[in-house]
């Protein structure tokens, strides 16, 4: 017994037999067909009238699994690619470019081969076979997030108390006519939620009904490709399509197109940019938009290039986006071949001039590979040659890298014959041989000059080569050290732990401090050499050679003048270190790895205890601090090192500090006092022994020069060196005394300790102003609080004038007591450094500040008091406190206008020349402004001090 289920698939089924039906067959169908017995087929096609033979031909016919449409055969004609965007091809010496001419007249001189490959740019021939007909892929699954429109066509299949299929298209005003329901707008619905309204609707109006829902054909879009494409045009795409969909449908990209900057605009602003390279380097599709009607996909022009060719595994012209390396170049081109030989590549490159140039790079260093890449390059790797057993090799900064066909008694001479095989700036003076010796094949180096070679062939300085040397020739302008630093971890990593590597170190003032092979018989003059010599202010009686012993782990110390031949010619052994010192260079950073090598313990007989062989110098030398102890040390010495004294040095005596562990392992200090002038062992000639500490006196009441300014009323003001203990009176009288228009008790004098003082008082005040003008301001929200408000106001002008006001650090003298013929004591007044004195003229002006109506100046008349003055400038405001008014004297000095004698008479403060009378604001306001007053005090009395130093142009 069938099921009705399965009968309902078997219909649709063979409707395929029936053509004048529009009825389409899923994949699911045919194969549950397939899946039923030889007896049910023959039982369902008699049941509905068809020959079971006829629906097997059918379905057998194509092995077509459905009745959609077939997609059209994709015709694939083959797509010239042009070369280089249609120029003529790169010819790419596979050798080097033609040798010069004194070159070809050498007897046994081959001429080069030259092997041409044509470069293609990469990327192009993925358009190499352009489509004649294209349909996107109609058979892939359509994704939920498909925005449904019309020309789709949606397949809803009705199972359960009803049966049926029905291909329904959405027409042009996005409605599904959908059979037994009525019209059903779905315009914009994503697929998802295009099956879940279906499904909703059949269940709620179907009563026993279920929906599957899949879609048919869908619509076609229009889009737009324009720009560099092989043919521009308008096409029409599946709504399924992608960019890369219709870059292939307009025939690809022509050559001079970018395939890194294809644009995706839409309603003219650009929605997304495809770089074809992460498709095909990384097959990275995440890019790629899905297109959606009236879409414009632009091609621009192709951006900078640049070729790589030779050793590679993809030699081809790239597009440049963000590569702006070798090093990325090689990336794009996937890498080196084994067969490459980095180290002596080469770059093509047409100069500003418009000259054809080669640069030479070493691609196994990491500045190599940083090299910066230009527009037209072209990157030439080169091989490693395929014998090397009679073979020499020379690499670095020369024209011609490469190998050599070696014989018996082979010179340097013969590889390298002029300086025309250099490369301008070529180090004459240092070049190096790499050797592998028998039987473990072991590196060793063997240094010489070029320079001697050449001028000398066959000579001494022209050295004898063997099969698989390598001579490595440097350019001035790179770091000889980085440049060695394979070779110097190939010599490290060829070693025994327990012994040390054939290297050599070189820090300080030299122009490529770092570390070097060993080479043959090396001596100090050939490691300066190495790191390309010394740099200029070099204290050249001053170097020092650290040698470390092999057993012992010791490590002894001599200094080697590198002004002397005897130290030149010195032999340096395995791990030497040296130390070239600069005549203005702190030493104790350079110093201080070899310092803690000397602190480190080491291997030593346990009944023998010694001390770290370092000493230490302090005090008026130029380069304090600690210092190895070499080898027959005295205390001269240590005092050369160090660079001699300091300017405020006293030179006659000294002392120095020993310390032991005695024999009851106890820790001793001794101090001794030397007489440096002496030149035995009580002086200067005193040997040094280890962790001595040598200091060097200062002269007494030495000190830096300290400075007076002398401003105003003087008869030579200006600034005047003091000395320590001199006081303003003598300074004054150092000056020619003051002029007869001076007036003394209006001096102004300020010191910096005090007015650093002052301004972190006012920074304090400013801050306590502002944490109450902030609670004014919530308070005053709460309610209607007039005195507060008008507090408030006040606070905030005292908290702006706060804000623009300097301390002046003005200390209140009496100028006239101190220049007394009998001065007392108490009144002299020490300078200091930074001091400065302001004599103003006599002045006859008074002036009124703070809370009147016309703040001013007025003459100063004899018989005026201060209230008259006040009432001269308009009288007191009504937010004015007269009661507290208070008169700043021209000294500095600050009276209140009314005192009390006695507590109960009243006294009027005099009012004199110069003076400045201050009228408060009223406290009795708010409470902050109690705590404000002090602050307006400060800042009236910083006020008229500004204006007085003004008077005179101090200011």
């Amino acid at each position: 017994m069938i099921s009705p289920l399965k009968t309902g698939f078997i219909i649709a089924l063979l409707a395929v037999s029936n053509t004048a039906l529009a009825i389409k067959s899923t994949a699911a169908q045919i194969e549950q067909f397939k899946n039923l017995s030889a007896a049910e087929q023959k039982t369902l096609a008699a049941q509905f009238g068809y020959d079971l033979d006829d629906i097997k031909a059918n379905l057998a016919g194509d092995g077509a699994t459905d009745s959609t449409p077939q997609t059209p055969i994709e015709v694939v004609t083959p797509r010239e690619v042009e070369v280089i965007g249609g120029a003529e091809a790169i010819e790419v010496n596979a050798a080097k470019a033609a040798q010069d001419d004194d070159t070809k007249l050498e007897d046994n001189e081959q001429s080069t081969r030259t092997v041409k490959r044509q470069l293609k740019q990469y990327g192009y021939d993925l358009f190499a076979g352009s489509p004649s007909t294209f349909a996107p892929a109609n058979h892939i699954p359509v994704p939920l997030d498909y925005v449904i429109g019309p020309g789709d066509t949606v397949v809803v299949q009705l199972y359960g108390k009803e049966n049926a299929i029905h291909e329904i298209t959405i027409d042009r005003e996005g409605v599904l006519q959908f059979p037994g329901i009525g019209p059903m707008p779905i315009n914009g619905l994503n697929f998802k939620e295009l099956k879940a309204r279906i499904v909703e609707t059949v269940t709620e109006q179907m009563i026993g009904v279920k929906a599957n829902v899949t879609m048919g054909a869908l619509r076609s879009i229009q889009v737009f490709v324009l720009g560099e494409a092989h043919r521009p045009g308008a096409y029409t795409v599946s709504a399924l399509s992608t960019m890369t969909h219709a870059l292939f449908v307009s025939g690809g990209i022509s050559t001079v197109g970018s395939l890194r900057q294809i644009q995706l605009k839409r309603k003219g602003q650009v929605m997304a940019k495809l770089d074809l390279y992460d498709l095909l380097l990384k097959g990275d599709t995440s890019a790629d938009q899905r297109l959606q009607p009236g879409d414009v996909i632009f091609i621009p022009p192709i951006g900078q290039t640049a070729g790589i060719t030779g050793e590679v595994n993809r030699p081809a012209i790239y597009e440049l986006n963000k590569e702006a390396t070798v090093g990325e170049l090689l990336k794009l081109s996937g890498g080196l071949l084994p067969t490459a030989y980095p180290k002596a590549s080469r770059i093509d490159r047409i100069n500003r001039n418009g000259d054809r140039t080669f640069a030479e790079v070493n691609l196994a260093s990491k500045k190599g590979k940083k090299t910066a890449v230009r527009n037209g390059d072209v990157v030439q790797i080169y091989s490693v040659l395929d014998k090397v057993e009679d073979a020499v090799l020379l690499s670095g900064h020369v024209h011609r890298p490469g190998g050599f066909a070696w014989r018996h008694g082979m010179r340097v001479s013969e590889v390298i014959r002029h300086t025309g095989d250099l490369l301008p700036n070529a180090d004459m003076q240092f070049a190096l041989i790499k050797r592998q010796t028998p039987p473990n094949r072991l590196l060793t180096t063997l240094q010489f000059s070029l320079s001697d070679a050449l001028a000398n062939k066959r000579g001494t300085g022209d050295p004898v080569l063997k099969a698989k040397d390598e001579i490595m020739v440097f350019n001035l302008g790179e770091d000889h050290a980085e440049a060695l630093a394979e070779t110097v971890e190939t010599l490290q990593l060829q070693v025994p732990i327990n012994e040390y590597p054939q290297i050599v170190k070189v820090y300080g003032n030299v122009k490529y401090p770092g570390t070097y092979p060993l080479t043959e018989g090396m001596t100090v003059e050939d490691l300066i050499a190495a790191a390309a010599g010394v740099l200029p202010k070099t204290e050249l009686m001053l170097s020092l050679v650290a040698r470390t012993n092999g057993e012992t782990g010791a490590i002894t110390v001599e200094r080697t003048p590198l002004n002397q031949r005897a130290s030149l010619v010195k032999m340096l052994t395995t791990n030497d270190e040296l130390y070239v010192l600069g005549l203005d260079d702190e030493r104790e950073a350079l110093l201080q790895p070899l310092i803690e090598s000397l602190n480190r313990p080491r291997k030593t007989d346990l009944a023998r205890r010694e001390l770290a062989r370092i000493v230490q110098v302090d005090g008026a030398v130029r380069f304090p601090g600690q210092y190895p102890l070499l080898e027959g040390m005295t205390v001269q010495d240590l005092i050369v090192i160090a660079g001699g004294f300091s300017e405020n040095a006293f030179s006659l005596k000294a002392e120095i500090t020993r310390e032991k562990v005695d024999e009851d392992e106890q820790f001793v200090s001794t101090h001794s006092q030397l007489e440096l002038s002496q030149p035995g062992e009580n002086g200067a000639g005193l040997m040094l022994a280890p962790r001595d500490r040598l200091v060097v006196k200062q002269i007494p009441n030495w000190d830096e020069q300290s400075f007076v300014e002398l401003e105003g009323e003087v008869m030579f003001p200006g600034r005047y060196p003091v000395n320590k203990g001199e006081t303003l009176k003598e300074l004054i009288q150092r000056a020619g005394g003051l002029t007869e228009f001076a007036d003394p008790e209006a001096s102004i004098f300020m010191r910096d300790s005090l007015k650093e003082k002052e301004q972190e008082l006012l920074e304090k005040y400013k801050e306590q102003v502002e944490k109450d003008v902030a609670k004014m301001e919530a308070e005053s929200q709460i309610g209607e609080q007039t005195q507060l408000d008008q507090a408030q106001l006040a606070g905030a002008g005292l908290l702006e004038r706060l804000g623009e006001v300097e301390a002046s650090g003005r200390l209140v003298i009496n100028l006239d007591a101190m220049l007394a013929e009998h001065a007392d004591i108490n009144a002299k007044l020490v300078l200091r450094d930074g001091d400065s004195l302001v004599v103003p003229r006599i002045r006859q002006e008074v002036s009124i500040l703070g809370e009147v109506h016309f703040p001013t100046s007025h003459l100063y008349a004899k018989n005026l008091s201060a209230k008259k003055y006040v009432n001269l400038s308009g009288g007191v405001t009504r937010f004015g406190d007269k009661k507290r008014a208070y008169v700043i004297r021209r000294n500095g000095q600050v009276e209140p206008i009314t005192k009390r004698f006695l507590w109960v008479f009243p006294v009027r403060a005099k009012v004199e020349p110069g003076d400045t009378i201050v009228v408060p604001a009223d406290t009795d306001l708010a409470s902050p402004m109690d705590y404000w007053m002090s602050v307006s005090q400060i800042l009236f009395q910083l006020a008229t001090t500004a204006a007085a130093l003004d008077t005179v142009g101090a200011l």
